[in-house]
Formats: structure tokens, C-alpha cells, sequence
């Protein structure tokens, strides 16, 4: 179990275990949960969320299973997902504060407990068993955000999300690498043609990082879910739709806090970084 500082979040926490009931690939919402959960509770954690620490704490998982097969790499990498994303958001939200955020297989994100500011509107989209699990214990705090149960390739999410002429940044965090290429492409150019002016965030991995990941989601009880698209070059995605610019792609760990990791993270974060294992592409569609 996770340690808490807090005796707040502790007494919140002091409730019914809710039961997962999640496909093969939903299922793998819980690492990132248990990560950013874990990542708060070092002494100088990369982000704040002490609510993934409240939702990890009120689910019925083998959680010393899961603690156990994490390791202090893969809890950092999806923390640095979160926060880069957090950070290209908040800098949106400064240029569109009435904007909209879209995050795409959100499973049990927190993203909008760490950046709203207020004015903001924002969708959750997920399958429905995720949305469903989502909806129990994240209900909609307010009228300005909406959980939307669709497939992302179910482009009638388009028509939900409305006008965007406020702006509109899509976040998609560990959900491409899921599908195969020629998914990805269908549903990037497809988007890119109808959300013009709209941006975009989403993680990659090449297939030498692939190799490791997929290792790592076995290890944590998952083995009906591995990865599909490995890409190193984000020109590979500009060349598919003159609709398609690159913002800029963001290495792993590039300028992350110097933090007390251990001598192994370190050498596996520098590792990560020189051989483009794991990135983020954050693009714009005109």
C-alpha cells in the first residue's frame, strides 16, 4: 500500500473497494493511476496528484502485485508523460482560456484536477467500460466537463465536442501505441481534415523500446495487451496529411528536474533519451 502523508486523503480514502472490470487493453489505465500515485509520494515528486493517490486507494486491484512489478523507471516515464502534458496544456489554456480539452482514452486521468482554470471546457472520452468505471468514482464535478463513451474511431466524438473556435488541444496518452499503423493514420488524417486549428499530444515508442514495455505490462499481470505502432521520426506522421504540422517532438526525460532517483533510473532515463525510445509528438492540424 502506498504511504500517505496526508490524513486527509487517508480518512477520503476509508470506503468500499470498487471491483475492475475493464477489456484486455482498458485494463492498463491502472499504470498510469498507480504511477502517478507512487510518483507523488516521493520527496520531490515530478507532479502533484493526490488524487490518482485517492482513486488508487478505493480500487479492488492486487495492488502489492502491481507496486511490486512497477519499477522506479517506468513510474517516472509515466509521470513525465503527465506532467509534459500538463505543461503544454497550461500554456494553451494562457492563450485560449475558454477554450476546450479533449483526452482521449482518459480511462481514470486527473488531468483536469491539475489544470483547470475555471473557464476551460472539458470532454473525457473513453470505451464505455472505462467511462463507466470512470463515472463511479470521477463523477462530472461540473457542467463544464463531459464523459464521452465512444471509441476514438467512432468520429461522432467530433459532433459531441461542438464548435472549437476558441481553441482546441487533444490529449492522447498511452492509447496510439495500442493500434496498428494504419489505425493511427485512418483516425490522424481523418481528425487533422475536420479540426482544423485544433493541436494534438500523444506518446510514441520505437520498436526497441516497444520490446521493453511490452515486458513491463506483462510483468504487472496484463498479457493479453502489447503494442502495435512503433515509430521513431515524426515525419513519418507530417507526410500523411498536408493537414499535419509538427509543433515539436519531446524526448523522455528531456529537462526533467534533477529529483533523488537512483544511479539505475538515471542510467535507463539517459539510455531512453539517447536511443529516442519513448516520445512525444505534439502536432497542430491547419
Amino acid at each position: 500500500m502506498l504511504d500517505f502523508e496526508n490524513n486527509d486523503v487517508k480518512n477520503e480514502c476509508r470506503m468500499k473497494k470498487i471491483k475492475i472490470q475493464l477489456g484486455r487493453v482498458q485494463e492498463t489505465l491502472l499504470l498510469p493511476l498507480v504511477s502517478r500515485a507512487k510518483e507523488t509520494q516521493y520527496k520531490k515528486p515530478l507532479l502533484n496528484d493526490t488524487k490518482a493517490v485517492e482513486l488508487f486507494e478505493q480500487l479492488d486491484v492486487d495492488r502489492k502485485k502491481l507496486l511490486r512489478n512497477i519499477t522506479e523507471i517506468g513510474v517516472h516515464g509515466l509521470a513525465y508523460r503527465a506532467y509534459k502534458m500538463d505543461e503544454a496544456i497550461k500554456v494553451f489554456l494562457q492563450q485560449h482560456p475558454n477554450g476546450k480539452i479533449l483526452d482521449i482514452g482518459a480511462g481514470l486521468d486527473t488531468t483536469y484536477y491539475r489544470c483547470d482554470n475555471g473557464k476551460a471546457l472539458w470532454y473525457d472520452l473513453d470505451l464505455p467500460d472505462s467511462i463507466a468505471l470512470r463515472k463511479q468514482l470521477l463523477p462530472e464535478p461540473n457542467n463544464r466537463v463531459c464523459y464521452i463513451a465512444k471509441s476514438m474511431l467512432d468520429y461522432s466524438w467530433i459532433d459531441d465536442i461542438g464548435d472549437i473556435s476558441n481553441g482546441l488541444f487533444i490529449t492522447v496518452p498511452g492509447v496510439l501505441p495500442y493500434f496498428k499503423e494504419a489505425d493511427v493514420k485512418a483516425f490522424l488524417t481523418t481528425i487533422a481534415h475536420r479540426l482544423k486549428g485544433a493541436e494534438i499530444m500523444f506518446d510514441v515508442i520505437s520498436n526497441f523500446g516497444k520490446f521493453f514495455v511490452d515486458m513491463r505490462i506483462k510483468s504487472a499481470g496484463m498479457k493479453e495487451a502489447h503494442l502495435e505502432w512503433a515509430i521513431l521520426n515524426p515525419k513519418t506522421v507530417t507526410d500523411w496529411s498536408e493537414h499535419i504540422e509538427l509543433v515539436r517532438a519531446v524526448k523522455f526525460f528531456e529537462g526533467i528536474p534533477k529529483s533523488n532517483q537512483r544511479l539505475s533510473t538515471k542510467i535507463a532515463m539517459n539510455f531512453n533519451k539517447l536511443f529516442d525510445m519513448t516520445q512525444m509528438f505534439h502536432l497542430r492540424f491547419v
